[in-house]
């Protein structure tokens, strides 16, 4: 049994507590708040123990792992002190609002002995899970270049007051959505070795919030990536990932949950073959229990993982390095603003 202590009842960590219920061999020991009405909403709900100091939970010897689920420019100090404390660390993303804070991070997680990772919890989406195997399976040949995006139309989606802020956030539409999609652009590129962006305000003008952001990344086989996060996609929230190897490609999106692969034409074809994954049981469960089932669901997959490294194995899970990589990348772009043509 590892024990978790959750810091942060918001939106997201209301599904964090959710979620480690659900966890087989996981058990939420307290629930640190400090807004009074949220801190009373997590003692009507859960068992857990809860608190409004930090500290004390730190000095809970019940607690070995802290699932850190706060507004991201307090990471860094949440994070120093929980390594301080001997206890492993979940930082939900991005890890941190700049590079310089995020090397810190995993830094004191290196120092402590303790493990680190950071949620990005797409890469437990099936759909994400089926091409990693296809791409594992050897079935696209090797990786040549991939291309993603993650988009919102921005508004009533801004999940908090503060996600446009600079200061708390640390940058735009690609430190908010796009941090998922860089993470698993990177997933499967590896280490970029060299990046390039640019962004646009020209919508919501939020200054250094970009509404749109475009990066250009290659690793050291000289493998080429390309993101696009924005918060300006009219159709409505979506994401895309796509993998393009020498044998084929492969494909995966939400909403809805699917994946496909395309091989590379034989003799005189003009097409390949295509195989195409829809998770009905997913989807039919998405759509009784709402998005919500989603989120949850992938948090589990997220949590057993995490807990398997604690415990000395290997997951897929994004470490504190992929959180860095992926903080490095958001960052290389948020603030090269393409002026308005005159």
């Amino acid at each position: 049994m590892i024990r978790f202590g959750l810091l942060g009842f918001g939106a997201i960590g209301q599904f964090r507590a959710e979620s480690l219920l659900q966890t087989t061999g996981a058990k939420l020991t307290m629930i640190c708040e400090r807004d009074a009405k949220l801190l009373a909403k997590a003692a009507e709900k859960f068992s857990a123990k809860t608190t409004n100091n930090y500290d004390e939970m730190l000095a809970n010897d019940e607690v070995d792992v802290v699932i850190v689920s706060t507004p991201p420019n307090l990471h860094r100090a949440h994070c120093e002190a929980a390594f301080a404390h001997g206890k492993h660390v979940l930082c939900e993303k991005p890890l941190a609002t700049n590079n310089e804070d995020a090397q810190a991070i995993v830094e004191a997680a290196k120092k402590a002995g303790r493990v680190l990772g950071t949620g990005f919890n797409y890469r437990f989406y099936p759909a994400i899970a089926k091409i990693r195997e296809l791409i594992n399976a050897g079935d696209i040949g090797d990786i040549d270049h991939v291309r993603s995006f993650a988009g919102h139309p921005g508004g009533p989606e801004f999940t908090h007051p503060w996600v446009h802020k600079p200061e708390i956030m640390g940058g735009g539409a690609l430190m908010d959505n796009g941090i998922h999609v860089i993470d698993l652009t990177l997933h499967f590129l590896g280490k970029p070795i060299d990046m390039m962006g640019m962004a646009t305000d020209h919508t919501w003008s939020f200054g250094q919030s970009e509404d749109n952001g475009f990066l250009l990344m290659r690793n050291e086989q000289g493998n080429v990536a390309s993101v696009q996060a924005s918060w300006t996609e009219w159709r409505g929230y979506q994401f895309n990932v796509e993998i393009y190897g020498t044998e084929g490609c492969v494909r995966a999106s939400y909403p809805p949950m699917t994946c496909s692969i395309r091989k590379k034409p034989v003799g005189n074809a003009k097409r390949g073959r295509k195989k195409s994954f829809w998770f009905p049981t997913f989807q039919i469960k998405e759509r009784l229990k709402s998005y919500r089932w989603t989120i949850v669901e992938s948090f589990i997959a997220e949590q057993l993982d995490f807990m398997l490294r604690v415990g000395g194995g290997a997951g897929v899970g994004a470490t504190g390095v992929d959180g860095l990589y992926a903080v490095e990348a958001a960052r290389s772009a948020a603030h090269l603003k393409c002026e308005k043509s005159s």
